[in-house]
């Protein structure tokens, strides 16, 4: 697809601007490229979500309601990931009063949520 040349200002401070166009350097393209790739990927990963259905014209409570959605979603997805990675710290030695300290729960409630997968 050819670039229409989409131009955009970018509000942050110097040394965040730098470390970012040292990061598109690194990946070997130009700073407008890692931009597009930045943009086309958020698109890719809002589509399909309960947020990307609400029109920005849609009635306020929609539009917060879609976005609690999201939320809700996200929040179940890295309570998954969380609880894999509190078997797999078991699983590798760690034990449970470890994993309730880093969650900051007690030892019980961290047994409770995580020490089976969760069904859906």
């Amino acid at each position: 697809m050819a670039a229409r040349g989409q131009v955009s200002r970018v509000a942050v401070d110097d040394e965040t601007w730098v470390a970012f166009r040292q990061a598109a350097l690194t990946r070997g393209i130009s700073v407008s490229a890692y931009l597009a790739k930045l943009v086309e990927a958020e698109l890719k990963r809002r589509a399909g979500r309960a947020v990307a259905g609400v029109e920005p014209e849609a009635p306020a409570d929609q539009q917060a309601i879609a976005a609690l959605a999201e939320v809700r979603a996200s929040i179940s997805e890295l309570d998954e990931i969380a609880g894999r990675l509190a078997r797999a710290a078991i699983e590798h030695g760690g034990s449970w009063s470890d994993v309730a300290s880093t969650l900051r729960i007690d030892e019980r409630q961290a047994r409770s949520a995580y020490a089976t997968p969760a069904t859906r």
